[in-house]
């Protein structure tokens, strides 16, 4: 099962960035885009691009956790869509927030959090065990 998300288009781009870091300031600078690109292209990869295994790699999904991910992807799509449109929802801005956040300060192996930066404007120590890749 694939999304057959390719990413945004660049006016679409620009407009989920200003979305972005009004959520998180400077979110887009360290990554929150790409971050969301692959996060709504996660099952368009073998295994799916949505666990990091230790050590590098992906963990593969169960059948009704493909569907369940399925589901939940094409929300965010929606969202997104509607954010691009400049006619997002306050729900919308909650999951915008929650990605911001997630881009900004997770594992950089999602995409986001570029070259550890968001770790380093926290002030956030070096991870007790080694993120999920090489970043």
């Amino acid at each position: 099962m694939t999304t057959g998300f390719a990413g945004f288009p660049a006016a679409e781009r620009a407009a989920v960035a200003a979305a972005l870091d009004a959520a998180v300031p400077g979110a887009a600078d360290l990554g929150a885009v790409d971050y969301v690109e692959r996060l709504l292209g996660a099952l368009d990869h073998d295994p799916p691009q949505v666990w990091a295994a230790p050590g590098g790699g992906w963990l593969d999904l169960g059948p009704w956790e493909r569907h369940a991910w399925a589901e939940r992807l094409a929300e965010w799509r929606a969202v997104y869509a509607r954010v691009a449109a400049g006619t997002a929802t306050h729900d919308d801005d909650r999951i915008v927030h929650a990605h911001a956040c997630e881009a900004a300060y997770g594992d950089p192996v999602y995409g986001g959090n570029r070259d550890g930066g968001g770790w380093r404007r926290i002030s956030f120590p070096d991870p007790l065990f080694p993120p999920g890749g090489d970043w």
